[in-house]
């Protein structure tokens, strides 16, 4: 292999400058990202606001897998350890990912939920729950 020239140095360097330049940036962007709700409802929006998320969330409740009081329902889920990093988090991108991650953990645990056919982790079936239960509050 030859020697390394100046030009490919140059170039290498601007790739690498680049690249940190545009990560840098997102991080620094997330940080002014408006929180819309600045506590355990944010992380409802790691969960798809459908009325099959609903309709889950209530055979979940009506299963007895998750409690049908809110405040004891959010309490639950605010015990997992990436859940407690999320919810001090303000940007949505990554609060989404350690919610998901979270859900990852749960099934490699062996914490999941199965109901109508579901296999969900405890965390997943907890946020579908919550949904339903702020639903009815809002309603």
């Amino acid at each position: 292999m030859g020697k390394i020239t100046r030009r490919l140095a140059i170039g290498l360097t601007g790739i690498v400058g680049i690249g940190a330049v545009a990560y840098g940036g997102s991080l620094f962007a997330c940080r002014f990202v408006p929180r819309k709700h600045p506590d355990f409802f944010a992380l409802l929006n790691a969960v798809p606001d459908n009325a099959a998320a609903r309709r889950i969330g209530r055979a979940i409740v009506a299963a007895g897998h998750a409690p049908a009081d809110f405040d004891r329902l959010a309490a639950l889920i605010s015990q997992r350890p990436l859940i407690r990093t999320a919810l001090s988090t303000d940007c949505p991108t990554t609060r989404k990912r350690l919610v998901q991650d979270q859900c990852s953990a749960d099934f490699a645990d062996g914490r999941m939920v199965s109901v109508d056919g579901w296999i969900l982790s405890e965390t997943e079936a907890n946020l579908c729950a919550a949904a339903w239960l702020a639903e009815g509050e809002t309603a």
